[in-house]
C-alpha cells in the first residue's frame, strides 16, 4: 500500500467499515474480460478468518462464471464524501472514505443449512435483525455465494471536520 498513512489494521475498524458499506463489487475472471458485478453481502469473522456471502439467482451469468473461475476479487467502499476547500483552491479538494479490497475463493452453496445461514448473515447485515420465518422453498430456490477470503486490506481517508 503506497498510502501506509491511511491503511487501516485495526479488526474493530475494519469490521465496522464492511457493516457500514452494503453494496461488494465482486470481480470474476471471464476468458475475455473481467466480470464485476455489484451486489448486497453478508459477512461475519470465525477465528479472524473473513467469510462473505452474497445472493442471487440460482442461475445465470454471475453463478455460471463461479462454477468455472472460483479465484474472485472484491471492492467494498463506504461511499464517502467529498471534502471541498475551504479557500477556493481546487486543488485542495479531497475525498473522505474508507474502503477495503481483497481476494478469496468462493464456492456456490448448496447444502440447505449453510444457505440458510447465509441468508440469515446478509439479513442481519441488511436489516439490523434476524428474520426467523424464511420459507425452505425459498431457500431452496436462492443461489447463495461464500467468499473465503484469503487477501484483504483496508484504507481509509478522515473528514478532519
Amino acid at each position: 500500500m503506497r498510502r501506509k498513512d491511511r491503511e487501516v489494521t485495526d479488526t474493530t475498524e475494519i469490521a465496522a467499515i464492511l457493516q457500514a458499506a452494503h453494496v461488494i463489487h465482486l470481480g470474476i475472471q471471464t476468458p475475455d474480460y473481467p466480470y464485476v458485478v455489484p451486489t448486497n453481502y453478508g459477512f461475519e469473522f470465525v477465528d479472524q478468518q473473513l467469510f462473505i456471502y452474497l445472493h442471487g439467482a440460482p442461475v445465470g451469468r454471475k453463478h455460471d462464471l463461479i462454477a468455472r473461475y472460483p479465484k474472485v476479487g472484491f471492492e467494498i467502499d463506504d461511499g464517502g464524501h467529498l471534502m471541498t476547500s475551504t479557500n477556493g483552491d481546487p486543488s485542495k479538494n479531497s475525498f473522505a472514505y474508507r474502503s477495503i479490497i481483497g481476494t478469496g475463493n468462493a464456492e456456490l452453496v448448496t447444502d440447505l443449512a449453510a444457505k440458510q445461514h447465509a441468508l440469515q448473515t446478509i439479513l442481519v447485515h441488511e436489516t439490523g435483525h434476524a428474520w426467523p420465518n424464511i420459507k425452505e422453498h425459498d431457500v431452496e430456490y436462492v443461489g447463495v455465494i461464500k467468499i473465503t477470503v484469503n487477501q484483504y486490506s483496508a484504507k481509509a481517508h478522515y473528514d478532519p471536520k
